[in-house]
């Protein structure tokens, strides 16, 4: 009868009420810093207003081909609460379809960047002290020597100004970064006792890096992706700002900025609004990111 009780349901599920457990657990960490939460909210506003642009922005044609010389230079009102541009169109509307592009490129920047990065800090860890680490960390060394924004300026320049252009121009710009953390963490624990097990026991390379030392760089990758998604934002409106990035009509919140800029400070609203877009984004992201390492930190004491 003992043997019966062992294998009910309920056992099997152990599994899966051990990872509810887990994630209820990181639930309350995450919770009990308001400031982590009040991250979570912005993000989640952003992501909200970037996936239903169409339907929230009040004035989504305004994000197009759109003049109207009726409504120019118009200050916040409620009929448009941030105020018109020089041609008539709502700041809040392209604000709303800027955030679309701004985090469409910063999945795409880091779609790219992460796994490259990553693969490449894992080899160089795992085989540190060999040709093969000092191959991929020069180069990675000769890329972060160069400034993030100046690198993505200079190659944004050679190409044509476009979005997607410019989501290159940032991609390679930003791998190494992740190398280079990648390697410091794998280094470290292609020492431990797990990782020699493995290896005693013939494991592949490919399951020593995939499944020993991946999972165990994961907190750090998550926590940094998620910080990077506003730093990648704000070094594509700076492509924006000088002409490299989105390209008129579409909104960019650079371009906004540039052409509000030349109207200051009569008609302040026009790049007051954007800039502080572009602070909202990066704070939410940057105080969701610190909750997120927090989450995931191991408890002290």
């Amino acid at each position: 009868m003992m043997t019966e009780k062992m294998f009910t349901p309920n056992a099997i599920e152990n599994p899966r009420v051990r990872r509810l457990d887990s994630l209820k657990k990181s639930w309350y960490k995450f919770s009990r810093n308001w400031l982590s939460l009040l991250g979570l909210v912005i993000v989640v506003i952003i992501v909200f207003l970037a996936v239903f642009a169409p339907y929230v922005a009040p004035y989504p044609q305004h994000a197009g081909k759109f003049i109207d010389f009726k409504f120019m230079n118009q200050p916040p009102s409620w009929q448009h609460l941030m105020g018109t541009d020089e041609i008539g169109r709502d700041v809040f509307s392209r604000i709303i379809f800027a955030y679309r592009s701004a985090l469409f490129m910063a999945i795409v920047v880091l779609a790219i960047s992460v796994p490259f990065g990553t693969l490449a800090g894992l080899i160089a860890g795992y085989y540190s002290g060999s040709w093969i680490d000092t191959v991929i960390m020069r180069v990675t060394d000769v890329f972060i020597s160069i400034p993030p924004i100046l690198l993505a300026l200079s190659i944004a320049a050679v190409l044509r100004p476009t979005l997607v252009n410019t989501m290159i121009a940032v991609s390679v710009s930003w791998w190494p970064w992740y190398t280079r953390m990648t390697y410091s963490l794998a280094s470290s624990i292609k020492n431990e006792f797990y990782v020699h097990a493995a290896e005693i026991t013939g494991a592949s390379k490919t399951h020593i890096l995939f499944h020993e030392i991946l999972p165990n760089c994961s907190s750090s990758l998550f926590t940094k992706i998620a910080l990077d998604i506003g730093w990648v934002t704000l070094v594509g409106a700076a492509l924006s700002f000088v002409g490299l990035g989105e390209q008129p009509p579409k909104p960019g919140l650079g371009d906004m900025i540039s052409k509000g800029i030349e109207r200051m400070p009569a008609q302040w609203w026009i790049a007051l609004f954007p800039a502080l877009a572009i602070m909202f984004l990066v704070l939410g992201f940057n105080l969701f990111g610190d909750g997120i390492r927090d989450t995931l930190s191991p408890e002290e004491g």
